[in-house]
């Protein structure tokens, strides 16, 4: 499980001061795509059924099955839970927002004399669709740890000078006295949780200070959002061929900001014993707590395009299939970083700045295979499948600045990504039942394979998505609702040192529900 983060580490020079990981790669890579309220309730299986807009951004052959031009809007209401278990400690956190998940409009163009064959109509649309939301707040606390975020970054100074440390890591924290040189070396560090045991001249044994272990909180406040500015256009051939491309401007926001906190626990016998006796007699600061902040904000705008067919070789059964081809973005980041440090005499030493760094990079998204199938019962209703695959493995960073040192970054970055992921197959069916000529109930399930590959930090995660709601039609008019819960287990690495076993440095277990509730609105004409 640890061994990604142990490649991290060994990069972080270069990877942290850039700001961007694998992490980073599959969160702008996966989609939760929802937009029109019969789509979310059909658990997003659309793409053998079309006539809907959410449908062309999944298969833009959909948009030839239209039979009249449509403009459609779809605000929702969505409440995010987050429950955190860290070293036998549980915590929650939640947030509410309000999405507008899509507004389209579809032009449908037909001769009045309509054809039976041949090229029976052509549509255009252009519209917007919400592909993933970021916003989550997640409260993490665990409660006598034997290991500390320190451990991580006297890891990562080792064989560094204090000028040559990462100023906005270890080199901040060896700025607030966090970290210090072993005596008599120069490159070679221990932290503030730690004392040094005299076993000779000149000679001492690093020791854990904490008699109870140390107390933890991390507070993640998740912002942002993904979509997708489309044009698509399409054409009907004799009622049984569906055709459609697309064009998509993709736009990106993610905001993070984080603050861990770590302070001795108190026990019955105090809490640091030998620690304090020790610290003062060799003229070191005794730590009472610190706290780091980051804050990251990443911006960016994409391109790709789309293509699809329908075939419908019975009035009754749709046949669909499309390709996605990668997203290519351009990405600007800008990222800081802070910390604060209180010690035991009362002093509070807090860095002369607050350490700010930006950067600019190309990222690539996967190809994605979708494949379709639905079954029209008359006009009682329908059952429809999509199966989608994505390589994520295939994700790539690439450099604008072009120096040696930046390229050699990057293609160590996409040696991980290709080493850490796998391809995926998808699944999400949606059914369909009319109770009358106006009222629809529908129903859909969404399963989505983890992208890690096996042993792999986050490897066991899991996300799947349940739905339902049911739509009201008029002669020109219509309106749905539907609600959507989405399911997510991760695993959340506080911090990372190989230098400490891994029974002393749990992980925080998260599990995220999402409720979803949309309405779109929607007229023919």
């Amino acid at each position: 499980m640890k061994h990604i983060l142990t490649g991290l580490m060994i990069l972080a020079t270069g990877m942290v001061a850039m700001a961007q990981n694998e992490t980073d790669a599959i969160r702008f890579s996966l989609n939760r795509p929802t937009g029109t309220a019969r789509s979310i309730s059909l658990g997003g299986a659309m793409g053998a059924l079309g006539g809907d807009y959410t449908s062309i951004g999944i298969n833009p052959a959909g948009i030839a099955v239209y039979r009249s031009s449509e403009f459609t809007f779809t605000p929702s209401l969505t409440y995010t839970q987050t429950k955190a278990s860290y070293n036998g400690t549980a915590s929650e956190d939640d947030k509410f927002y309000l999405p507008i998940q899509q507004i389209g409009f579809v032009g449908t163009y037909k001769p009045s004399l309509e054809p039976t064959t041949g090229l029976i109509s052509t549509h255009f649309s252009i519209g917007y669709t919400r592909n993933n939301s970021f916003a989550r707040n997640t409260y993490i606390q665990g409660r006598g740890l034997q290991s500390s975020l320190l451990d991580e970054f006297v890891y990562n100074s080792e064989g560094y000078t204090p000028i040559n440390l990462n100023r906005f890591y270890q080199g901040i924290a060896y700025d607030v006295e966090l970290l210090d040189l072993l005596p008599g070396a120069a490159d070679a560090y221990f932290h503030g949780f730690e004392y040094l045991n005299q076993i000779e001249d000149n000679s001492y044994s690093v020791e854990w200070g904490p008699l109870y272990g140390i107390n933890q909180g991390k507070v993640i406040t998740e912002r942002g959002s993904s979509g997708e500015f489309s044009i698509a256009g399409g054409a009907n051939f004799s009622h049984k061929f569906y055709l459609g491309g697309s064009l998509g401007i993709t736009t990106l926001y993610y905001n993070m900001k984080s603050e861990h906190y770590e302070t001795a626990a108190m026990g019955a016998n105090g809490r640091y014993g030998d620690y304090l006796v020790s610290r003062d007699a060799m003229g070191y600061k005794a730590l009472d707590y610190f706290s780091l902040n980051n804050n990251f904000t990443t911006t960016g705008v994409g391109v790709n395009l789309k293509v699809g067919v329908i075939y419908k070789p019975v009035s009754s059964v749709r046949i669909g299939a499309a390709v996605h081809t990668p997203n290519f973005y351009s990405i600007d980041l800008e990222y800081e970083t802070d910390v604060k440090a209180k010690y035991l005499n009362g002093t509070t030493i807090l860095p002369e700045k607050i350490q700010f760094g930006e950067f600019s990079y190309n990222f690539r998204t996967p190809w994605k295979l979708i494949g379709s199938l639905a079954y029209v019962i008359g006009d009682k209703g329908l059952v429809s499948v999509d199966y989608e695959r994505t390589n994520y493995a295939n994700m790539k960073y690439k450099s604008k600045g072009g120096s040696f040192e930046e390229m050699n970054n990057m293609d160590a970055l996409n040696s991980i990504i290709s080493n850490t992921f796998r391809a995926t197959n998808n699944l999400r069916f949606g059914a369909e039942y009319r109770v009358s000529e106006t009222i629809s109930l529908r129903g859909g399930y969404a399963a989505y394979q983890n992208p890690y590959k096996k042993g792999f930090l986050n490897s066991k995660g899991t996300h799947n998505a349940f739905s339902g709601g049911l739509g009201y039609r008029m002669s020109n008019m219509y309106i749905d609702f539907a609600y959507l819960l989405r399911q997510e287990k991760d695993i959340h690495s506080l911090y990372y040192s190989p230098d400490v076993a891994d029974e002393y440095q749990p992980v925080a277990n998260i599990d995220t529900n999402t409720h979803q509730f949309a309405v779109t609105l929607g007229w023919r004409f």
